[in-house]
């Protein structure tokens, strides 16, 4: 049975074309319908059909768009019969030199659609007993993929020991159009053909090959991946290669398509340089390393000059999304807001280097053009070494670490500063760096941090800020522990201090 899909905006008519014969009988069956033009695009890669019967005037794009579109986007296409009014000549015409099978006017007659059918049925029938290595090779070859068919109609010399169907995804930094995927599939087409390595064919949005015998050969997969870089290289392309595993006929290449397809969902995980036969293989994700401790690690990494923390900061990230199975989509958003993140809060606690570190904005969001996850990686720990390496360049630490933690404290006090963090971001045990801050300051690390913190919210409340706003901006999430914080280190409430700054003051 042949598949048909109708298009029409009007409901009646839909229902009618559904009832008006006896489908099965005439060979073909009604697969679905749609109302309009859109509707029908979404439906067409999913019902495949061999038959559109498509309505001239719809709302939107009307039939004669939809008609185009598909002919440029699938392959293979269907044929169409196209439904017209009387007014609707012109139409008509444009439609026949688009190469449609015929057009009907409303309402429909019976006859008159069973003639276009048995005139359809034969025209389809004789397409699939075309020769395989003619023009149809590739609809006969995407049939087999869907299970449409179960095996290439007419002559073939396909009678291989084992099939296989590897998809190639095409890749650069640069824009490419379809005239560069063109020179390489049809260079692939000349290499596999002449070596007698399999078929080319496209499966949008990649170029497949139907692989001849790979099940008895061991080095079948590094030449079948040689053969492609050697074309890629020519066209200034790279690529990701996939396999679906080899199958004993051609009935089962199905399993094999869809096998390879799935694989291809997980290509930015693959680093390149093989054929890809596995999905990738998932690290385990890091329960210690929350992406809100995360992101303050790389902020604090960056301010450190410490292009190495920002990296295990990041990499602990990418891996925590990637264990949860993030799109690849996700992966890079994520990774952009953070570094944005940590790029707008260096640019203000480092307000004589904003212009410099502004420049790299442009850097992160070229971020999106990556195609591999390692590679984004390499991108992100190259711009992190380059901002560190520029604000040493310009004097912006100390090479004293203790006097680093000062000026990183004080710039960075309302952020949830941890000892830890610190000495992570600046190399050293935490252990150490704690003992040798009090041997330095006189002072514990927690208390110098509380003892900033308090000086800022005291300038705060002499501004007359409320006192959740102060707690808030200088760090404690908790307004009750910043009073117990603040009753501690100046011996009056809050609000006591507001009301009396001006006594207070003359006592300090």
């Amino acid at each position: 049975m042949y598949t048909v899909l109708i298009v029409d905006d009007e409901p009646l008519i839909r229902e009618g074309l559904r009832t008006i014969i006896d489908w099965e009988e005439q060979g073909f069956r009604v697969v679905d319908v749609a109302s309009d033009a859109m509707e029908a695009l979404r439906k067409v890669p999913l019902l495949k059909p061999r038959l559109m019967i498509v309505d001239i005037r719809m709302p939107g794009m009307d039939g004669l768009e939809l008609l185009r579109t598909i002919q440029e986007q699938h392959r293979p296409c269907p044929r169409f019969l196209i439904l017209s009014g009387y007014a609707d000549f012109e139409y008509a015409r444009t439609a026949l030199q688009l190469k449609v099978d015929g057009y009907m006017l409303k309402p429909i007659d019976e006859d008159e659609l069973i003639k276009y059918l048995s005139l359809l049925k034969d025209a389809i029938e004789e397409d699939d007993r075309k020769v395989v290595e003619g023009p149809d090779r590739e609809s006969a070859i995407m049939r087999l993929m869907s299970g449409e068919d179960h095996v290439l109609n007419g002559r073939n010399n396909w009678n291989w020991s084992s099939y296989e169907v590897a998809l190639v995804k095409l890749q650069s930094h640069e824009e490419f159009d379809t005239d560069v995927i063109a020179q390489a599939k049809n260079l692939l087409s000349d290499r596999f053909e002449r070596a007698g390595k399999g078929v080319v064919f496209f499966a949008d949005p990649y170029v497949g090959l139907l692989l001849k015998d790979t099940a008895a050969f061991r080095t079948a997969h590094s030449t079948v991946y040689r053969l492609i870089s050697e074309v890629c290289v020519e066209c200034r392309l790279d690529f990701i290669v996939v396999a679906g595993g080899a199958v004993p006929d051609q009935a089962s290449l199905k399993a094999s398509y869809e096998r390879a397809r799935s694989l291809m969902k997980h290509r930015f995980l693959y680093a390149g340089g093989k054929l890809y036969v596995e999905e990738p293989e998932l690290p385990v994700r890091d329960t210690e390393a929350e992406d809100s401790s995360e992101e303050d690690k790389l902020s604090i990494a960056l301010e450190a000059e410490n292009p190495d923390a920002a990296e295990a900061a990041l990499r602990r990230m990418g891996t925590n999304w990637v264990a949860a199975g993030a799109s690849e989509q996700d992966i890079k958003s994520g990774f952009i807001s953070r570094m944005s993140v940590a790029l707008t809060k260096l640019s203000q606690t480092r307000p004589e280097q904003r212009e410099h570190v502004r420049k790299y904005n442009s850097e992160v969001a070229a971020l999106y053009s990556e195609y591999r996850y390692e590679h984004l990686l390499r991108h992100l720990f190259s711009i992190c070494t380059e901002i560190c390496g520029k604000l040493s360049e310009n004097g912006a630490g100390a090479d004293n670490q203790v006097r680093k933690m000062v000026e990183l404290i004080h710039r960075n006090s309302s952020d949830n500063l941890k000892l830890e963090s610190l000495a992570e971001a600046l190399g050293y045990n935490s252990s150490y760096l704690g003992k040798l801050f009090k041997q330095e300051t006189g002072e514990n690390f927690n208390t110098y941090l509380d003892k900033v913190r308090i000086e800022k919210a005291k300038d705060l409340l002499r501004q007359g800020r409320k006192v959740y706003q102060v707690a808030e901006r200088v760090g404690y999430t908790n307004v009750d522990y910043f009073h117990a914080k603040f009753r501690k280190y100046v011996g009056v409430s809050p609000i006591s201090f507001r009301k009396n700054i001006g006594n207070i003051d003359t006592m300090e």
